[in-house]
This record gives C-alpha cells, sequence and structure tokens, in this order.
C-alpha cells in the first residue's frame, strides 16, 4: 500500500483542482475497492475531513494559508504529539491541501507500523 500512496501523493501534488478520476483513485486505494459513487475528495473540504476522521481518527488538522497568502496548506498532527507524526500540505485548492497532508500521514503511519 506505501506504493500505492506514494504514487497518489505525486497525483495529487499535482493537480490543479476537482478530478473525479482522482477522487476515484483516492477512494479506492484508502479502502481498498472502487465504488459507483465516490465522494468528491478533491472537491470537497467536508468529504476530506470525513475521510480523514474515519482513517486517521487520533490526527487534528489545521488549514491556513502559506505565507504570501496565496495558496492554502493543511497540516496533520497526531495526538499525542510526535515530531514524526506531522503532515504538511500546500495546494491551490483546500481539498488538495487536506488530500496532500493526509496521504503523506497515512505513509507516516504505514512506516511506524
Amino acid at each position: 500500500m506505501l506504493s500505492r500512496l506514494k504514487r497518489l501523493e505525486g497525483e495529487v501534488a499535482a493537480a490543479t483542482g476537482a478530478d473525479r478520476h482522482l477522487d476515484a483513485d483516492i477512494h479506492e486505494t484508502v479502502y481498498g475497492a472502487r465504488h459507483e459513487e465516490v465522494p468528491p475528495y478533491t472537491a470537497s473540504v467536508d468529504a476530506c475531513l470525513l475521510l480523514i476522521h474515519d482513517r486517521l481518527p487520533a490526527w487534528h488538522w489545521h488549514i491556513g494559508y502559506g505565507p504570501r497568502g496565496l495558496f492554502p496548506y493543511a497540516v496533520l498532527t497526531h495526538d499525542p504529539a510526535d515530531e514524526d507524526a506531522k503532515s504538511e500540505m500546500m495546494a491551490p485548492t483546500v481539498p488538495l491541501a487536506l488530500l496532500g497532508a493526509f496521504i503523506k500521514a497515512l505513509r507516516s503511519e504505514g512506516k511506524r507500523s
């Protein structure tokens, strides 16, 4: 799964907006099956937050804007705080920033197990 997450991380980093094919890839990678009705992860903050809370319940999220105020960023941190359990991503949209941080966090969880 780590290799799929690494590939997916690159796809999310390259994305510029909503992408239904990427939504399907995310859902299949995270849940292990393709479904006809996949949440619009790349277009919806709510869908991303539900995904984060479902798969990483001990992680907390924060959303803001980068130093220039142009692009949103997301930070996920594990509770209790752990230096190795922090994941950050800046992207063109809030959902993509959340997804990028989420995928990095999933990869770090996989490396620690």
